[in-house]
């Protein structure tokens, strides 16, 4: 055998490996656009004035965040909406925290609301710029931190929170367990058979965001955060079914477990309703009563 035909031979498979990857990283991107999503609401609309920032995440890509910071030396809760959304999904949840004596952050993840696109959005970017935004708090002198995330926002904060182990508090809205099963069912729907191509595109997005699915599922994640941690979850939830949140309970038995009747997934004012649960919650892990009611009269405002 020529050494062209043993060339020829061997190069054939590898370009049209090539050639695979190449199609399904373009069926990916087209697969997983983020399409556009309206706003729900205006900080106006409540009653809110923010400080409208724009902060540097990884890659040089631009967030635009909402400061709400009236409350000199308390606690910032930091929120992470889920995919497709933006930050004005988590808007109805922000007066209830300025109530509290509590700051407020909401922020526009990449290829999401008015933030820089960048390609592709994953659940490790939205960790990425999760921990630009607390970057930027640290160093104006905001270092006590409060993650909160909704649904793929949610599974980001557990990330982002198994790897920064001096978070005053955790919340996570909605978080399903791992994202196979969630990509599954998107095949299902999609009318793609899970075997073989399904197994294919799984194995295709991890290798396109570069991360396997077992190392950034909440399910491995949950059980490394060291802050409390409270896991909630609307009871008519037909999205992310409750079994996904019996499944992160049982990897993290500290956690507690809050279950809200009448709030299915994408139901912002649903979860708004319950903040005073949540709020409840969280008031022992929070500083001294007396210094965050001393700041409690300004509700609304920025630095």
């Amino acid at each position: 055998m020529s050494v062209f035909h043993g060339f020829f031979i061997v190069s054939v498979p590898v370009l049209g490996l090539v050639l695979g990857l190449m199609v399904l990283r373009s069926w990916l991107l087209r697969a997983f656009r983020i399409q556009a999503r309206s706003w729900v609401t205006e900080p106006q609309a409540l009653g809110l004035s923010p400080e409208r920032v724009r902060i540097i995440s990884r890659r040089r890509k631009a967030l635009a965040a909402s400061f709400f910071l009236p409350h000199p030396g308390a606690p910032v809760v930091v929120m992470v909406h889920g995919w497709g959304a933006n930050s004005s999904h988590l808007l109805f949840m922000v007066p209830r925290v300025l109530a509290e004596g509590l700051n407020a952050v909401v922020f526009d993840a990449r290829c999401h609301g008015l933030s820089d696109d960048d390609g592709f959005a994953s659940l490790p970017r939205f960790a990425e710029d999760a921990e630009a935004v607390m970057e930027v708090l640290r160093r104006r002198g905001y270092g006590d931190i409060i993650l909160l995330g909704h649904s793929v926002g949610a599974g980001a904060v557990l990330l982002a929170a198994s790897r920064t182990p001096d978070l005053r508090a955790v919340i996570s809205l909605s978080a399903f367990s791992h994202p196979e099963p969630m990509m599954n069912g998107w095949l299902a729907e999609q009318g793609i058979p899970r075997r073989p191509w399904g197994v294919v595109i799984n194995r295709g997005v991890e290798w396109f965001i570069g991360h396997r699915f077992d190392d950034i599922a909440p399910r491995t994640t949950v059980d490394r955060i060291q802050a409390p941690l409270l896991l909630v979850h609307g009871e008519d939830d037909d999205v992310v079914p409750l079994h996904h949140l019996q499944i992160l309970a049982g990897a993290n038995p500290r956690a507690t477990v809050l279950t809200l009747p009448g709030v299915g997934h994408n139901d912002p004012e649903g979860f708004a309703r319950h903040a005073g649960q949540i709020m409840d919650w969280l008031r022992p892990y929070l500083p001294s009563r007396s210094h965050l009611k001393d700041a409690h009269p300004r509700a609304t405002g920025t630095v």
